[in-house]
């Protein structure tokens, strides 16, 4: 009888443990949101210096990238362009392990204060991000016989392939490896900032070229420096293209054209462009951009708004001042024009010399804009670190799946 019960006791603990692996194997093999099981997360995607990024990283990462400048850039993402992206993660990724690696090896630590910090990061992510979720579910009612808890733990494992604790831990990771940057970028200081004038200048020459330059289409110019004058942008254009003519320029809008008429006749009178600047209601170019005012064919919407204050300018000798009357309309449904105000532009051409040398056209000084030569500064020196970091990858591998990898978050 006592044999008896043994065998039934142990039939069944034999049963509990198949079932229990069967329950931890469905578990493990189960896909995610990514199409990825654990197994999956945790195979090595890429390798340098020592240091390895597995699956779960990376997508992590790329899903983050991606994310991010969708919703602060709008980019609309070809398969070249998610290609490039992809190595730029890679990258950040191996270079944020390689950071913390390079940190011990050269005998530099983090305080317990920054640890601490790190840790809270992670704490405070993690919170936030299970309130955002506990919101979510809450105002649609997705959740009902599970307790909410239970249902957001489903959604980390589902949606992003690891528990809390994992999240928690990635961000105090990401956190941890940001301040092992900054403290190598310290270390690395006297090496980053021994350089000489001719070489800053040559690595701007080689900036603007690359990203002003080469990268210039019409409308481009103006574009940029309406987002600089509005604060939208640090940095001016700092490429001025062939043909372009140097203004400044006053505007004033009145509802009858003799209201701006009035104006007109007082610059035909012989009062000098000083003079009417000072006048009520006129707006003056260079209140927010220093004079002269480059313009070209095409390129000229956000500076003038005009083409036909763009066709004056195009007239006007050097040092000569001209106006012209502008009205503003509209046609209504039933093909009725109307005008709801006139804007006269007072156009003074000037000569250009901001471009180096005092060209007309090319690369603008370095020094023509207050503060650009401060940022050229710094991306010199962030340049310069990247480039130690980069030397840092040695034998750098990436494996194929990187770039198989289909699961991208639309």
């Amino acid at each position: 009888m006592k044999k008896k019960n043994l065998k039934t006791i142990l039939i069944a603990v034999l049963v509990a443990v198949v079932v229990i692996c069967a329950i931890v194997f469905a578990i493990l093999l189960r896909k995610d949101a990514r199409g990825l099981t654990v197994f999956d997360r945790s195979k090595v995607v890429a390798s340098a210096g020592g240091q390895s990024v597995t699956m779960g990283e990376y997508v992590m990462g790329l899903d983050n990238a991606l994310s991010f400048y969708s919703q602060y850039y709008g980019m609309t993402y070809t398969e070249d362009t998610v290609h490039e992206l992809q190595d730029t993660v890679v990258d950040q990724l191996l270079t944020q392990k390689l950071a913390v690696a390079k940190l011990d090896e050269l005998g530099l630590t983090l305080s317990a204060e920054e640890l601490a910090s790190c840790k809270k990061a992670g704490e405070d992510q993690l919170k936030s991000l299970e309130e955002s979720i506990g919101k979510q579910m809450a105002t649609s009612g997705s959740f009902s016989n599970a307790s909410l808890q239970t249902q957001i733990n489903d959604y980390f494992t589902r949606q992003l392939g690891m528990s809390k604790a994992q999240y928690k831990e990635y961000i105090a990771e990401q956190e941890k490896a940001e301040l092992a940057q900054e403290k190598l970028q310290a270390y690395y200081e006297s090496e980053t900032k021994d350089y000489t004038e001719d070489e800053l200048l040559a690595y701007y020459d080689k900036y603007v070229q690359e990203n002003y330059a080469d990268a210039y289409s019409t409308g481009t110019y103006s574009m940029q420096m309406y987002m600089y004058q509005v604060g939208y942008s640090q940095t001016p254009y700092l490429y001025v293209p062939e043909g372009f003519l140097y203004i400044d320029a006053l505007t004033y809008t009145g509802a009858t054209e003799d209201d701006v008429k009035s104006v007109q006749k007082r610059l035909d009178d012989g009062d000098d462009f000083e003079t009417l600047s000072q006048l009520a209601g006129v707006t003056t170019m260079h209140d927010a951009l220093k004079a002269p005012y480059a313009i070209g064919e095409g390129d000229w919407g956000y500076a003038l708004g005009s083409a036909e204050a763009y066709n004056l300018a195009k007239e006007l000798e050097v040092g000569e001042t001209g106006s012209v009357i502008v009205p503003t309309t509209s046609t209504d449904e039933n093909g009725t024009e109307t005008t709801s105000a006139y804007t006269l532009y007072i156009i003074r051409r000037e000569e250009g010399s901001m471009c180096k040398d005092g060209a007309q056209f090319g690369i603008v000084d370095i020094d023509y804009y207050d503060g650009v030569r401060d940022t050229v500064k710094s991306a010199y020196e962030s340049n310069a670190f990247h480039e130690i970091t980069q030397s840092w990858m040695t034998n750098k591998q990436v494996s194929d799946t990187v770039y198989t990898y289909t699961g991208i978050a639309a």
